[in-house]
């Protein structure tokens, strides 16, 4: 197995602090728009890997013993662009389904570079896209979706504005089904095949979908149909097609304005090639601008992509400097890994924005430090307990958030998925002093986060509870005696509220509530004994007024040990 392939999240986290911290700091700043191919989608039915292989298993099954039959000359023709060799033919009967061959992963991983002149096979008599439109029965192959970790990852990382181009090859939907998954509609991403779409009203990101649109294709098919583009003569064709005027001249500006992120994508397309090679005519990116302009989730780079970088920063440069150019445009992680690593970097990146602007004036830049620290602690312990299950972390992110947000800044917690709330909708940078966050309690609630990462492991250890689950917290911390649930609250209301919705009750003496203000009078409960005591009722946290009293990070660290009490 390959290093990007079998690399964990914590190690691609290290990579995003490391040799990439410049591609990190850029995404969480909005920086880099996203290319997306078809290998975000490898493990569903429409990645190229089952595209082919159900193409394959479409002509198998109408070949008939007629030696003039089309569907044996075309899927002859298609396994002849495999190169088999003497051993492979031997394996290949047309009597039996093509997924019993046992060189149909080869066969199909030779083919992967070619899907282009596949699907420009023809069958005579049939329309130009019957291999893709009959063949791959493209409107049930492409009508339901179930998104995956790199969709939702993505969809997080639109919301929280730290990516708000994206331009993907991908005819499929799952992108559209991650933001519906995350509560919210597909208008989130303003949508555009030709680039007309632009014109309609704003949305929070644009998603350029060069290569047409399965779910409009399926919804009005004598409109977009026609727009899929999936065969060789059509991707050339799209680089002088009027249709496309509108998007190419975007993409072109994308590429010019923003740097570009590579995922699952092998640049093989002749239309992708070409708009990048415009750039290096006009003033173009340099291979030492920092942070890296140009950057692929990749093992190796490939022909196509060494084509790419070539035709971006000139052949005179990539011949004099070759190795170090494609050592930096490199990134060893494939989409799940990287694209979750970028998620749990950008949400930790806000959060060490949100405390440092937090208001504590005897404390000092190491101390700040500190607290980052603590932020980036529990990032890596999320890294590490989710990287087994990579779509239940991405779904987890989602939902833990989700109830910690909702509970923080609204005092609610309803039963069930709640939907995705960002921790802000701008880059990391620019909620630095922003004015508006002043009040909702969400820097007090990153220190305390910072704090609690700060004891993990020594004072208690951190998890999660189900957050489905109308009373659970934003976490969990565990000590060798006890046990108890976090919940953050930006103000004394918004406790009245979680009592009030059943989130807790005031004979829970499992719960610990961190208030980002101050907290009446007629909820306090023993605020610095042992829990050990027999206690009961929830322990509340006035975490705005600890911050301004606390001399040092010392002295911060004890009064918040104390006051959770484990």
């Amino acid at each position: 197995m390959t290093l990007a392939a079998s690399i964990s999240i914590k190690d691609t986290l290290v990579l995003l602090d490391g040799q990439y911290s410049g591609l990190a700091t850029g995404i969480a700043q909005g920086s880099y728009a996203l290319w997306l191919g078809s290998g975000i989608s490898r493990d569903r039915v429409i990645g190229l890997d089952g595209v082919l292989a159900k193409l394959i298993e479409f002509l198998r099954s109408k070949v008939t013993a007629n030696a003039d039959c089309c569907y044996r000359v075309a899927l002859n023709k298609i396994i002849d662009m495999a190169a088999p060799d003497a051993t492979e033919l031997a394996q290949i009967d047309f009597n039996v389904p093509s997924d019993q061959w046992a060189c149909i992963k080869a066969i199909l991983g030779r083919l992967w570079g070619q899907y282009s002149a596949v699907l420009s096979v023809e069958l005579p008599d049939e329309p130009l896209d019957y291999l893709l439109w009959n063949g791959l029965d493209f409107p049930a192959t492409f009508a339901a979706q179930q998104a995956d970790a790199e969709h939702l990852a993505v969809g997080m990382l639109a919301l929280e504005g730290a990516v708000t181009d994206l331009a993907t090859a991908n005819w499929d939907g799952l992108l559209e089904a991650a933001m519906k998954e995350l509560g919210y509609d597909e208008t989130f991403y303003r949508i555009t095949v030709t680039g007309q779409d632009l014109r309609n009203p704003a949305a929070a990101a644009k998603l350029y979908k060069f290569h047409g649109c399965a779910l409009r294709a399926i919804a009005e098919e004598g409109t977009y149909r026609p727009l899929l583009i999936a065969r060789s003569a059509q991707i050339t064709g799209w680089n002088t097609d009027n249709r496309f005027t509108i998007v190419r001249d975007q993409l072109h500006a994308l590429v010019q304005a923003k740097r570009t992120l590579m995922i699952g994508m092998s640049a093989q397309d002749e239309n992708i090639k070409h708009l990048f090679a415009k750039v290096n005519q006009q003033n173009g990116w340099k291979w030492t601008d920092a942070p890296t302009p140009i950057v692929f989730s990749a093992d190796k780079i490939g022909d196509d992509q060494r084509d790419l970088l070539i035709v971006v920063y000139g052949q005179q440069e990539y011949e004099a400097h070759r190795d170090a150019i494609c050592n930096e445009a490199r990134l060893q992680a494939y989409a799940k890994p990287l694209l979750l690593a970028l998620v749990l970097h950008v949400l930790a990146a806000k959060l060490e924005v949100l405390a440092n602007d937090a208001h504590a004036p005897n404390l000092d830049a190491a101390a700040r430090t500190a607290i980052s620290t603590g932020i980036k602690v529990l990032r890596d312990r999320v890294a590490d307990a989710g990287n087994g299950d990579r779509l239940g972390l991405a779904r987890a992110i989602a939902a833990v958030l989700a109830r910690a947000r909702h509970q923080l800044q609204d005092g609610t917690s309803a039963a069930g998925g709640q939907r995705y709330f960002p921790l802000d909708d701008q880059p990391a940078h620019l909620m630095q002093g922003k004015p508006a966050l002043k009040s909702s309690g969400q820097r007090e609630a990153a220190v305390a986060l910072g704090l609690v990462g700060l004891e993990e492991a020594t004072a208690w250890t951190s998890s999660v509870d189900d957050p489905e689950d109308p009373r659970s917290g934003a976490l969990r911390l565990t000590s060798s005696g006890a046990s108890a649930r976090v919940f953050l609250a930006a103000n004394d209301d918004n406790i009245t509220n979680l009592l009030d919705c059943g989130a807790f009750d005031e004979a829970d003496s499992d719960a610990v509530v961190i208030c980002s203000g101050r907290v009446a009078e007629r909820q306090q409960r023993s605020p610095s004994g042992d829990r050990r005591d027999g206690s009961l009722g929830p322990r509340y946290i006035a975490l705005g007024p600890m911050l301004s009293e606390a001399a040092d990070i010392d002295d911060l660290r004890d009064r918040f040990r104390g006051e959770v009490g484990l």
